[in-house]
């Protein structure tokens, strides 16, 4: 009898471990195969996973916001800076984003090294004339 309560006690100590850091049953982090992490939001209310330039993936779009079609504009996003600027200029919030299809016009859906999500931000022409 004693033994069946250290493994009951081993047990329940992994899944309160599991629990405190976003690993559901199953032993993936975020509840995914691949390990998604739930860094923003918790999987259930995920809709939409974004990645990183250094392919981290991150929920970019939760259940509560509106639904939007999906999609990819042309030409590319501008190159991802690798370090962010010591001073941040005033002017109008960034307007995070999850598809080329939730930015006006002609903007693309980009990642923002400084602001660590992907915001709506003029395509770079670059690659289109060369």
């Amino acid at each position: 009898m004693k033994g069946l309560g250290v493994i009951l006690f081993c047990v329940l100590a992994v899944a309160s471990a599991q629990s405190r850091h976003g690993i559901r049953p199953g032993g993936f982090p975020g509840g995914f195969p691949g390990g998604f992490p739930s860094i923003t939001a918790p999987p259930a209310t995920c809709r939409r996973w974004c990645r990183t330039p250094e392919r981290a993936a991150y929920c970019c779009e939760t259940s509560f916001e509106p639904e939007a079609p999906v999609g990819t504009k042309i030409l590319d996003c501008p190159r991802v800076r690798d370090t962010c600027p010591p001073v941040r200029f005033g002017g109008l919030a960034p307007v995070t984003c999850s598809s080329d299809y939730k930015c006006g016009g002609i903007d693309k859906c980009c990642f923002d090294r400084c602001l660590g999500e992907h915001v709506c931000k003029p395509p770079s022409f670059y690659n289109f004339f060369n």
